[in-house]
């Protein structure tokens, strides 16, 4: 067993319908972004935001934002409205903002911060000869409140290079950024698609952009902020192999070579810039998209040119899918005994990809020709089981793990069948990784919640706020981990709120799923962590009622955070750290529950952890009794020999409030335990 940092790639944070206690929620921020130096109200929707009295950036910005409520002309606060105060040396960048208010920390929105000048729209510029005047190199902001477009006008010069930039999911919106880009008469010179213009300019002149909703939406959740720059556009990064040099892609990048073959997006082809650090963190901080840094080697030229590479294991390569259909092709030696995983990485990474990993046994005649016999054939990772709570997780990238019995060689095919179709290309990591090796690095965390009502939903946002006595637990999704992964103990080594405690968790072998676990003292003062060392995680973005009837809308965004209310927790629920249980045989496990006095209600509670969540033991603690009897039955569950880890979670309802206290149901839990199947 080996005592290992999380690493998570992902928390959504969603709560079930039943619970009703005060959280701040922001459904909407406008605007979206602002400028170093400048001054700007930010202007926030949603529940629970009373309070406010400041705002939190993840990651550091490299300044201090100062944050005041806004006031009106008697010196009133203006409701949900912050005046922030950006300042010169902040840097550029994409940050998830967080409110602060009186219950806590508010859950993340997209912020842009970005040098370009800021052009709001009113509206009111719904017609070409009433279009908003900007420059080329501005970012404009609007939200469409009809289905009418939104008109820019700008001053061009023949030859320009001008590119825009917006992507709504990246900013927790649902707009689908198009339009069209027209000269002085009006014909059209270039199409916006999805929220992606690149235009070379045809003449001297005035140039007007429209823009609008694909679908012509409206409302606060169609929001947009889209940069114009006629400068570098940057699209990922990599260490150039033997120096420290960096190697650039992207577009108008000064002094590079275009790349014709290489297209991940509508419009120009990639280009190819190697130069050193100061000077691609230069362009890196000036460019309007969010950059893809790889991973590792690049592929060598033999991969990229359909010969086979070779490959060992502990390898990394990092390389770009080709086109057309055709695959990248590697050969790996292995010896008896080996253990394995072969990984392909680019959809967790926030890649629009679905990459196919195939596997073939290679073997040659003393005369050196090769035959090949099928070994694999792998899509998907395999689903999570038990399935976590809060829905979708994305597992779009193969692995393949394998215990090697005799000397062999795998020749192995990688390849993106989604886009081969229109010619282009996006970026991936290849890394074949021993099962002695963290499995942990690509975890996804999320809140956990209750069993709902219908597997459809619904699915609420709400932030990561821990009550004074009481005990959060972040679901752990562990999509690398295979069936031939042995038990790991789940923790994070990250500075936390003072009085906070981390619990830990555990994935017993072969498990995919775990819960880490977080204890508030009784005192612990107002304060809330960044969990640092957990980087990017999965973000629920809005409420959904039915996912038959709408998508569920996540993020792949930054660490997750832990907040401490100054108000007690209605319950803790305690379970012995270990149970011990013959294969086959059940097992009486006591449950003690530690209440606030207000806390007097039943505490229907059930497992999280074993097996399947349908078939998972439940128990219910009576009104205002301190323990119960949990019954495990390890045949009914199909728990194999070996250690499991699970919690214990459910609904308690405790009155909130100072002069009229209501009712409020929360959503309580145990430490993490773990059961010992003989």
């Amino acid at each position: 067993m080996k005592l290992l940092p999380l690493f998570i790639l992902t928390p959504a944070l969603a709560l079930a319908q039943a619970l009703n206690f005060p959280t701040p929620v922001i459904t909407s921020i406008h605007p979206l972004g602002g400028q170093p130096g400048k001054t700007l109200d930010l202007t926030l929707k949603g529940a629970d935001l009373n309070g406010l009295r400041g705002v939190h950036f993840s990651p550091d910005p490299g300044a201090p934002v100062e944050a005041k409520p806004k006031l009106d002309a008697k010196g009133q606060p203006v409701a949900n409205t912050l005046t922030l105060a950006l300042p010169a040396e902040v840097k550029s960048g994409l940050y998830e903002l967080r409110v602060i208010g009186d219950f806590g920390l508010s859950n993340p929105r997209v912020f842009q911060i970005s040098a370009q000048p800021v052009a709001d729209s009113p509206g009111t510029n719904d017609k070409p000869e009433t279009a908003l005047k900007i420059t080329p190199d501005t970012a404009a902001h609007g939200v469409f409140k009809s289905a009418a477009p939104h008109w820019f006008e700008f001053t061009g010069k023949a030859g320009q290079r001008v590119f825009a930039a917006f992507d709504g999911a990246a900013f927790d919106v649902r707009t689908r950024l198009n339009g069209s880009l027209h000269d002085a008469s009006g014909r059209e010179t270039a199409r916006l698609r999805d929220g992606w213009l690149a235009a070379t300019l045809p003449a001297n002149g005035v140039y007007r952009l429209k823009v609008h909703d694909l679908m012509h939406g409206t409302g606060d959740d169609f929001a947009y902020r889209l940069i114009l720059t006629t400068g570098p556009v940057v699209y990922s990064s990599h260490h150039s192999p033997g120096d420290e040099s960096r190697i650039l892609h992207g577009w108008n990048l000064p002094g590079s070579e275009t790349l014709p073959s290489l297209q991940v997006r509508p419009g120009p082809p990639l280009e190819r810039l190697v130069t050193d650090t100061t000077n691609a963190e230069k362009l890196i901080a000036s460019s309007p998209l969010p950059v893809f840094h790889f991973d590792g080697e690049t592929e060598p030229a033999s991969a990229a040119n359909g010969q086979p590479a070779a490959l060992s294991i502990g390898q990394t390569r990092g390389g770009w899918f080709p086109a057309h259909g055709s695959a990248h092709v590697y050969d790996l030696a292995f010896k008896k005994g080996d253990r394995f995983v072969i990984e392909v990485i680019s959809a967790l990474h926030g890649q629009p990809t679905d990459p196919h990993l195939l596997i073939e046994n290679l073997k040659k005649d003393t005369a050196g020709a090769g035959t090949l016999t099928p070994q694999a054939e792998v899509n998907d990772m395999p689903a999570l089981v038990p399935a976590p709570s809060v829905a979708r997780v994305p597992l779009l990238d193969p692995a393949y793990a394998f215990e090697a019995k005799a000397d062999g060689v795998f020749r192995i095919s990688i390849s993106d069948p989604l886009n081969a179709a229109n010619g282009r290309r996006h970026p991936y990591t290849l890394r074949v990784r021993s099962l002695d090796d963290p499995d942990t690095r690509a975890a996804i965390a999320m809140h956990a919640l209750p069993p709902r009502a219908a597997a459809t939903g619904p699915h609420v946002i709400a932030p990561a706020n821990l009550w004074r006595g009481g005990i959060s637990v972040i679901e752990v999704a562990l999509p690398l981990r295979t069936a031939l992964s042995g038990p790991v103990e789940i923790t994070t080594r990250a500075p936390l709120p003072a009085g906070v405690t981390v619990l830990g968790g555990f994935a017993g072998k072969g498990q995919r799923m775990a819960c880490l676990a977080f204890q508030a003292a009784g005192d612990a003062p107002p304060g809330h962590a960044i969990l640092t060392d957990l980087p990017p995680a999965l973000h629920l973005t809005r409420t959904v009622a039915d996912t038959n009837r709408e998508f569920l809308f996540t993020r792949l965004g930054g660490p997750p955070v832990l907040a401490v209310v100054d108000q007690p927790a209605p319950a803790r629920l305690e379970l012995p750290a270990i149970t011990e249980v013959k294969a086959g045989e059940k097992v009486e496990i006591i449950v003690k529950a530690h209440r606030a006095e207000a806390c007097t209600e039943a505490l229907v509670l059930k497992v999280i952890g074993l097996g399947d969540p349908a078939k998972a033991p439940a128990v219910t603690i009576p009104a205002k009794a301190a323990e119960a009897r949990l019954v495990v039955d390890a045949k009914a569950l199909a728990l194999a020999p070996g250690e499991h880890g699970f919690i214990l979670q459910g609904p308690a309802v405790m009155p909130v409030g100072k002069n009229a206290p209501k009712p409020a149901s929360f959503l309580v839990h145990s430490n993490p335990a773990r059961l010992r199947v003989k």
